[in-house]
């Protein structure tokens, strides 16, 4: 009797870990979607822009980061600047 009480509070525990485990990573996927859809609005907004204006970088863009340049052996200046865009963050492109 008592290792059956003992197994249901073992399973009546995981399974309430299981559950918060299993809203926790709803509710990121549910603040992920919010943050794509308010990007997409600001894109929409200014898609068929013809100057790069102040007010569209400040909307766009979170941060710029820029890393230190390096050569090749070539003697080829490389320098990698990162892009993050507000509400949903740095996007990885392939290289050209």
């Amino acid at each position: 009797m008592k290792k059956r009480r003992n197994d249901n509070l073992i399973s009546t525990i995981w399974q309430l870990d299981f559950s918060a485990a299993l809203q926790e990573e709803l509710s990121k996927s549910q603040a992920a979607t919010v943050n794509a859809e308010k990007f997409m609005g600001i894109v929409r907004k200014h898609l068929a822009f013809e100057e790069l204006t102040p007010t569209l970088l400040r909307e766009m863009i979170e941060k710029i980061v820029v890393h230190e340049c390096s050569y090749d052996e070539k003697g080829t200046r490389r320098q990698d600047i990162e892009i993050y865009y507000s509400f949903v963050g740095k996007i990885d492109l392939p290289e050209a």
